[in-house]
């Protein structure tokens, strides 16, 4: 039975499965969503970590991970997850994993996303289904080791993560059954870098496109 998976924008989503509501990276989440049983952070950038939207889908039962420089913001009762933790939840099983740039610089020279910062990448198993949520990465070595995969959410829009190329490398390193293209369409990147990286992923893997509900 496959899951129920809503894209809301960026690399916002929601995973519904073994009778848990997970978002990953909640931003942008109409009113009206589901109240959140796990809430996971991959890091600290607005398009990412959303204290409104967090507090719109957050309740006093909701447990929420968060990379090491996204705990302070979003405050309350959060848990720190480094790169190399595992922890459980009920049937959820989540491993932290390294999510960096290489090649991707801001003006000042320094990595878009350093890893000395310890941003987030984000393997689940639950239900027997395995997940891997890239967070904003570029294709790093640590890859080899995070496959294979049921699903695999991976940036696209190219500029500070993955362009549809090195998706489509990820993709080839990380064996997912089902890849989606993310972090497109709303401050960088368009349907064309979906679209591209549908083309050039292997023949045994699932493209979905999905349709953002923000």
């Amino acid at each position: 039975m496959e899951p129920t998976i809503i894209w809301y924008t960026q690399s916002s989503l929601r995973i519904d499965a073994g009778g848990l509501h997970i978002y990953i990276d909640p931003y942008n989440v109409p009113d009206g969503e589901p109240p959140a049983d796990v809430i996971l952070v991959s890091h600290e950038h607005g398009d990412h970590l959303s204290p409104e939207d967090i507090n719109r889908i957050r309740t006093n039962d909701s447990i929420v991970f968060a990379s090491r420089l996204s705990a302070e913001k979003v405050g309350g009762n959060v848990q720190t997850l480094l790169p190399g933790q595992q922890v459980s939840i009920g049937p959820l099983q989540i491993r932290a994993v390294p999510a960096y740039t290489l090649t991707k610089f801001r003006a000042s020279g320094e990595p878009n996303h350093p890893r000395a910062n310890d941003h987030l990448g984000l393997l689940l198993e639950i239900d027997g289904l395995t997940f891997y949520a890239a967070g904003d990465t570029d294709v790093i070595p640590e890859m080899s080791t995070f496959g294979p995969v049921d699903y695999a959410f991976l940036p696209v829009s190219g500029r500070a993560v993955m362009t549809a190329e090195e998706a489509a490398d990820a993709a080839r390193i990380i064996k997912p059954s089902v890849a989606v293209p993310v972090h497109y369409g709303f401050s960088m990147g368009s349907l064309d870098d979906a679209n591209r990286f549908a083309e050039l992923v292997p023949n045994d893997v699932r493209v979905w496109i999905m349709t953002s509900s923000s």
